[in-house]
């Protein structure tokens, strides 16, 4: 819908927006209501007035009921992660105890700490060693099931290094220095060391060490003993444990720093329980856990979602029995509303949409629908009659050409007559012949850029008879030759160019016609290196683009370039035409710009 229709529509529907003016009392009576109270509008009002009484008293149970439940869950929760955390705790402590034992089984082991005191001669005997150090490893290792976490036992005299099992690339630190000198201060002690990450070369671990100093009888210091113990075997534990879904459990330090996890962490800002802990571990170590509150809520949840359901379809109750009361007569008024809103930003009257409800609002809707129909008629005659003027107008520019053309080509042929007395008044006849059939087929429509050239070919053919000393030339693309552009549109402008541009040059005349695009935009010249115009005559004639000749002027002067410039814009809108650039004894250059258009129409 057009803005004729738009400007109908909005004038009509303001007149009907006059506010009424109140009475005294009702006004006393508004003052009551709270601000704003009266743009609300009815469907929400009802449910304003009675939704506090159904959900004060539901919300109040449902927090009494889930307040009691908490509690109780948490005393329950606390009793069960107190008794686990221990059961799990003492499997920690008795697992690393196994392993201290075993390091002290393997320290005052008489054979092993008589072939550690013997220095190897030459690498035949150390890889004997080995050998004898391995099967004597081999009884304290096998029938446990804890050892199957042991990586290796690393046995390290000043004089070799003894490995049972798998070696890491850095020989599991035993020859840092802060790593002997914890173990030698403990003077057979056992030490453990926090887990680290190790490799064999082939895969990645992390394990723990225990370290211990290995003496003789007379309690000189032989060596140390390192047993490496992979973390599985605590972090198994915390898996075999079935403690509640989700929870973090740690082991610490004596300092609080974590050793090991069960690679479950709490999302950040999640609320959580007290944090339990168990101390009764071997080296000072305790136990953490830390329990989400989403599984302890969860029952919680499901009976507030519960009781949210019974409460909604109260609420929804209400809202149907609202809703009951209200069709007929707010929803019918809002669709009416919608209908002119959408007529005023265009919509035709067809894509309205019409609806039931109380038969007021009905003969309404169906009014407006009515008027829009009319006022959609009366801008599509308005539209129409301005088309058919645009066409009128077009055909009179087309046939105002023709007059000035047929004079200046019989004018032509006659110069040639009386001149040149040549054979070649055939060619040029031929040529006008093809023009004035061109001319009379015409039937108004654009036209192929390949044939408006060759008509164009043809009378500059007539036009050098009169003008023989001028050069002419085309360059234009051949992707562009099949774009349609309006007929005889460029003949005007080598007129000009002849008859102001070269005719009172001194100099041989060259006129240059050419084609170029940007995607959307054709954009057509026609440059002569005439005798050009000065700064005033040029604005003289750009400023007569838009208006009539002035009285007395030649129809030559400036009709054919206005014809042009009318002509485009006339057909494709006002941000098309014709433009001049020119320079004084240099020439000019007219520009057509058009849309690109490679299909008629």
């Amino acid at each position: 819908m057009s803005a004729g229709c738009v400007t109908m529509v909005a004038t009509a529907l303001t007149a009907t927006r006059t506010p009424l003016s109140d009475g005294g009392a009702a006004m006393n009576v508004w003052k009551l209501r709270p601000p704003g109270w009266r743009r609300i509008r009815l469907p929400l009002k009802l449910p304003l007035v009675y939704l506090p009484l159904i959900l004060l008293p539901a919300l109040a149970g449902i927090y009494i009921l889930t307040d009691s439940y908490t509690e109780s869950s948490k005393s329950r929760t606390s009793e069960y992660a107190t008794d686990l955390l221990g059961l799990m705790g003492q499997k920690i402590d008795d697992r690393l105890r196994s392993y201290e034992q075993l390091s002290k089984q393997i320290m005052t082991d008489d054979e092993l700490l008589a072939r550690l005191a013997v220095k190897p001669s030459s690498v035949y005997e150390r890889f004997e060693m080995q050998s004898a150090i391995n099967e004597r490893l081999n009884v304290f290792w096998l029938g446990a099931d804890q050892n199957s976490y042991v990586r290796a036992i690393k046995l390290t005299t000043p004089d070799a290094d003894y490995t049972y099992g798998t070696n890491a690339i850095d020989s599991f630190g035993v020859g840092e220095a802060g790593y002997e000198e914890q173990v030698a201060a403990m003077k057979g002690g056992a030490v453990w060391f926090r887990p680290q990450a190790y490799s064999d070369g082939y895969s990645a671990f992390e394990a723990f060490r225990l370290g211990r100093s290995i003496r003789d009888k007379k309690l000189n210091v032989l060596g140390t003993l390192t047993v490496v113990i992979r973390t599985d075997a605590i972090t198994d534990i915390f898996e075999q444990t079935r403690f509640r879904e989700n929870a973090a459990i740690r082991l610490l330090s004596d300092t609080g720093e974590e050793l090991l996890g069960n690679d479950t962490e709490l999302r950040t800002g999640e609320r959580q329980l007290l944090t339990y802990s168990q101390d009764t571990i071997r080296n000072g170590w305790q136990l953490s856990a830390r329990l989400p509150l989403d599984q302890l809520y969860e029952p919680i949840y499901r009976t507030a979602r519960m009781a949210g359901f019974i409460v909604l379809g109260c609420i929804g109750l209400g809202l149907v029995f609202t809703q009951l009361l209200v069709i007929d007569l707010v929803m019918p008024i809002r669709r009416l509303m919608m209908n002119m809103k959408q007529g005023i930003k265009g919509v035709r009257p067809g894509r309205l949409k019409r609806f039931g409800g109380a038969i007021e609002i009905v003969e309404m809707n169906d009014t407006f629908i009515s008027v829009m129909y009319e006022i959609e008629q009366l801008i599509e005659e308005a539209s129409r009659q301005e088309r058919m003027k645009k066409e009128a107008e077009i055909r009179v520019l087309q046939n105002q050409l023709s007059p000035h053309f047929l004079h200046n080509t019989l004018n032509s042929i006659r110069w040639m007559a009386i001149i040149q007395r040549q054979d070649n008044i055939k060619e040029t006849v031929d040529s006008l012949n093809k023009l004035l059939t061109y001319a009379l087929r015409s039937d108004g429509g654009p036209a192929r850029l390949s044939t408006e050239l060759e008509m164009l070919r043809n009378y500059v053919t007539i036009q050098q008879v009169r003008y023989q000393h001028f050069g002419f030339a085309v360059n234009v693309p051949s992707a562009l030759e099949n774009a349609f552009v309006p007929k005889f549109l460029l003949q005007p402008l080598i007129e000009n160019a002849l008859l102001h541009g070269l005719a009172g040059s001194e100099r041989p005349g060259e006129i240059a016609v050419a084609a170029a695009s940007d995607g959307t935009t054709l954009v057509l010249t026609v440059a002569d290196n005439g005798v050009g115009m000065t700064a005033e005559r040029r604005a003289e004639v750009v400023a007569s683009l838009g208006g009539r000749a002035a009285p007395g002027e030649s129809g030559g002067a400036r009709i054919g370039l206005r014809s042009v410039h009318e002509r485009v814009q006339l057909h494709y809108g006002a941000q098309y035409g014709l433009s001049i650039d020119s320079t004084p004894g240099v020439g000019a250059t007219l520009t057509v710009r058009l849309p690109l258009l490679t299909e008629e129409g």
